[in-house]
């Protein structure tokens, strides 16, 4: 007889977590999660460990930060030795599926015993690059930005929402509820969504959900970024956002929103299906993203060098058997914390190399058991020669920027910004935010010799971090093996599962040793 609870886990991607009607969005509707919601324990605080698909991917699957795995950024490997939840989940008896989008950049699925990807069941078409089919190209409507890493900011697909690929995979994975629901083995059954993700592209009707005319644009959307880290500035002159126009902005986060609404009704579907098999109330249900997206703040749309809150902090529900510690909780989580918490719940040992740690402590109201800090990373290969890191603790938020000094030389000869007086400007080599005095994160006090105590403190704080990992992942030896930006570096989602083999044929994703000690 099955003792363990079923685990029903949901990802998305690029989902941001004030964007969710539960999280009291004047415009947004999420009716299904927010339902889900009013059982589930709520997480208000909860960060990625990394704002990019692969790596943040790799921390939930490892419960371990970025410079441990290995899996800096969406063109890294995770170290050989990584052990996974789901691996982990299979070995303690549960059978380990996962329908859609994985993105671990392994040669094989990560512990998943079966894995079903959105193209089973998409004819595909559609990429965040834009319309790859030549017939749908010619009845679509979309910008890209014009710019590097070039992607759909705004439009209309002109599929039926039935036909979009995170629809299908949806309906395929509901559809395997009926004959899983008997299974002797306790089930992690996960569905991986690519929306919100680029493209922002969504079908009808959520394409005309949201007029862009009546959405409030945020107030740093033409903000001058002269105080900020010389990576945010490349990359918004790089990417083209000082092209955009404010009817850009105001259409791209309409369409944004669409998709948001679009994956709360595959929420619902799924929802409603395990409750008639009578799955819902006896198991543990998961949603949550790998990480969320800049929507004009500050100038920026979707990631890349950036570790502002709206990419930084993810929705995290856990809807635990009976709709146990069902209720807001404002400490702080982590996406590490997920693969220990459902361990946890599970009755399962945590490996002794998992670097997060369960919720559950603090859930049942133990002494001392709310996080107080989180941490991240950020790193694009193709511009820095390290991570830049952020920690927050209390109010205070602090982010370092090392070897932005060198950005300049890592760009190709004939780079438009190259030779220009950007990078005779004076060099920002951090952050730092009072998110009290401050939650749009506009006065950068970094430099501020008013605050320097401060940054001081939270500086030797998150080296002394960073020293308590252990052993990390290599990256030094990387020194200038890839010293410019090129495709394969930036590209992610389902493209870069599919170039995997081709890839590391060509030596072009790294996978990184341990440093030697």
């Amino acid at each position: 007889m099955r003792t363990k609870p079923h685990i029903f886990f949901i990802m998305t991607d690029e989902l941001r977590a004030d964007t969710l009607g539960y999280r009291g969005h004047p415009i947004v509707k999420t009716p299904h999660l927010d339902a889900l919601a009013a059982d589930s324990a709520v997480f208000t605080n909860a960060y990625t460990n990394s704002p990019m698909c692969a790596p943040a991917r790799v921390s939930l699957a490892t419960g371990r930060h970025g410079l441990s795995h290995g899996v800096l950024d969406n063109a890294f490997a995770p170290v050989d030795d990584e052990q996974s939840l789901y691996e982990t989940m299979r070995c303690g008896g549960y059978r380990t599926i996962n329908y859609g989008k994985i993105h671990f950049n392994t040669p094989g699925n990560f512990g998943f015993e079966e894995h079903y990807p959105h193209g089973l069941y998409s004819s595909g078409g559609v990429s965040v690059f834009g319309v790859t089919d030549r017939e749908l190209q010619k009845r679509s409507v979309y910008k890209k930005n014009e710019g590097e890493i070039s992607l759909v900011i705004h439009g209309v697909n002109p599929q039926r929402p039935e036909e979009t690929a995170d629809s299908l995979v949806t309906q395929a994975y509901v559809d395997r509820l009926e004959e899983l629901k008997d299974s002797e083995r306790p089930l992690l059954h996960r569905l991986s969504l690519i929306d919100p993700h680029t493209p922002y592209f969504p079908a009808e009707p959520y394409a005309s959900m949201y007029a862009p005319e009546s959405i409030p644009l945020p107030s740093t959307w033409d903000e001058d970024l002269s105080t900020k880290p010389l990576l945010h500035r490349y990359y918004y002159r790089a990417r083209g956002f000082d092209r955009l126009t404010e009817d850009d902005y105001r259409r791209s986060l309409a369409s944004y929103y669409g998709l948001i609404t679009h994956v709360d009704d595959r929420v619902g579907q799924v929802v409603a299906r395990l409750k008639e098999l009578d799955l819902y109330d006896d198991s543990i249900l998961v949603f949550t993203s790998d990480h969320g997206s800049m929507m004009g703040e500050h100038g920026f749309i979707e990631k890349w060098g950036i570790m502002y809150e709206e990419v930084s902090r993810i929705p995290l529900l856990i809807k635990f058997p009976k709709s146990m510690h069902k209720g807001t909780y404002e400490a702080f989580a982590e996406i590490v914390d997920i693969m220990p918490t459902l361990l946890d719940a599970a009755g399962l040992e945590v490996p002794e190399r998992v670097q997060g740690r369960s919720l559950l402590p603090m859930l049942r109201g133990e002494p001392g058991a709310a996080k107080t800090e989180v941490f991240g990373h950020i790193f694009t290969g193709g511009l820095q020669t390290e991570p830049a890191l952020m920690m927050r603790k209390e109010q205070w938020k602090l982010t370092v920027y090392p070897g932005q000094e060198r950005i300049h030389d890592r760009l190709q000869l004939d780079h438009y910004l190259k030779y220009t007086p950007m990078f005779l400007e004076a060099v920002v080599e951090g952050e730092l935010y009072n998110l009290d005095d401050d939650p749009i994160e506009a006065r950068n006090l970094f430099d501020d010799p008013q605050h320097q105590e401060m940054k001081e403190a939270l500086m030797y704080r998150l080296a002394e971090w960073r020293s308590g990992l252990g052993e990390l992942a290599d990256y030094e030896a990387l020194d200038d093996v890839r010293p410019v930006v090129n495709s394969y570096h930036l590209m992610q989602g389902d493209n870069m599962a599919k170039m995997q083999r081709l890839l590391r044929a060509e030596g072009t994703v790294t996978q990184l040793s341990r440093q030697r000690s």
